[in-house]
C-alpha cells in the first residue's frame, strides 16, 4: 500500500511541475520592461512561480515574465502607476529570495553639463 502512495504523489509531484514549468520559463519576454530584477536563488520552477505570485500583487504591475536561467524577473509597469523599489525588494524577500540589482531599461542616461570654476558651460 505505501508504494502505491509514493507512486501516486510522484506522479502528482510531476504533473505539478509540468504544469509549473511554463512559468518559470521567459519563453514571452517583455518588449520594453520598465524594470528589470536580478534575483538571487532561482533554482525550480516552484521558486519562479511563488515569486511571480509575490509580485504580481503588487499595485500596478501589468506583466511580469520570470527567467530562471538569466536570474532575473522583467516587469511591465501599467501607466500612470507607480511600484517603488522598497515595494519591489519587499515582495522579493516575502517570497524567499534576495534582490541583487533593480534596473530601468528604457531610462535613457542624461549627460551632464560640466562647468567650471566660473559657472560656464563647457
Amino acid at each position: 500500500m505505501k508504494y502505491k502512495t509514493r507512486i501516486a504523489s510522484l506522479f502528482v509531484a510531476l504533473l505539478m511541475t509540468a504544469a509549473l514549468a511554463p512559468h518559470a520559463q521567459a519563453q514571452n519576454k517583455i518588449e520594453n520592461p520598465d524594470v528589470t530584477i536580478a534575483v538571487d536563488g532561482l533554482a525550480c520552477p516552484f521558486c519562479a512561480y511563488g515569486l511571480e505570485k509575490k509580485l504580481k500583487k503588487l499595485d500596478g504591475v501589468e506583466a511580469l515574465t520570470v527567467d530562471m536561467k538569466e536570474g532575473q524577473v522583467q516587469m511591465k509597469i501599467k501607466e500612470g502607476a507607480t511600484v517603488t523599489e522598497e515595494q519591489i525588494s519587499e515582495a522579493v524577500t516575502d517570497a524567499g529570495f534576495t534582490v541583487t540589482e533593480i534596473t530601468y531599461p528604457e531610462k535613457k542616461k542624461t549627460a551632464a553639463t560640466e562647468t567650471d570654476t566660473t559657472g560656464r558651460s563647457r
